[in-house]
């Protein structure tokens, strides 16, 4: 049960990232958004598959 706690709370992390880059593609500064949106889905694909 903690394992799925765990992989859903790193799923919502990666997938706030994900609308953060499809929201930033449709801006005025798409490129400083797309940076801003793989911040969170580095860190949601590091806690989901980093070391445990």
């Amino acid at each position: 049960m903690d394992k799925a706690a765990a992989y859903a709370i790193s799923a919502l992390i990666v997938g706030f990232g994900v609308s953060i880059l499809i929201a930033g593609l449709s801006s005025s500064a798409p490129a400083l958004w797309i940076c801003v949106g793989l911040i969170p889905i580095a860190i949601g694909v590091w806690s989901a598959f980093g070391d445990t």
